[in-house]
């Protein structure tokens, strides 16, 4: 694996340095800044990531990548919660944060709404294929998962 810049490999190889910590690995990207190549680790554990958390983590996901040379050249490791606005990815986030303020896109307009864009609250999943979305003056709809192209939580001013 010398030089492999696969993010299945690099999440298998630091997924359990995470999971011993008491996190949960939310996502792996490969991004760039200023010319530079970017490795984000995005992390979360019950009651939130601290910036001290992030500094052992990268310290330790740095070491093991370093000795493993899964990651040829050199790079940037940022490890970082994944934000009050997060994105949710499949059945368990929308459970997960049911109640939470949301943010949905998809791909066709959603007829209560008109449109392809709808904030709600989030009420968990009517089955595996809908997330249920509480509106402020149409009540709860269901919005077929299969219909979502983006979905974050969303903070409500």
């Amino acid at each position: 694996m010398k030089g492999s810049h696969s993010l299945e490999a690099i999440t298998a190889a630091i997924e359990p340095i995470v999971k011993a910590g008491g996190y949960e690995l939310i996502e792996v990207i490969w991004g760039s800044s200023y010319n530079r190549r970017t490795l984000t680790v995005f992390v979360d554990k019950p009651g939130g990531v601290l910036l001290d958390d992030c500094q052992t983590l990268s310290r330790q996901i740095g070491a093991l990548l370093d000795e493993s040379e899964l990651v040829a050249g050199s790079y940037v490791l940022e490890v970082s919660s994944p934000g009050a606005e997060r994105r949710l990815k499949g059945a368990k986030d929308f459970e997960r944060f049911a109640g939470r303020y949301a943010l949905i896109i998809t791909r066709e307009p959603i007829p209560e709404v008109g449109g392809t864009q709808v904030y709600g609250y989030l009420r968990g999943l009517a089955d595996d294929a809908a997330v249920k979305l509480e509106l402020e003056d149409a009540g709860v709809i269901h919005i077929p998962m299969d219909q979502i192209t983006k979905a974050r939580l969303a903070i409500k001013l």
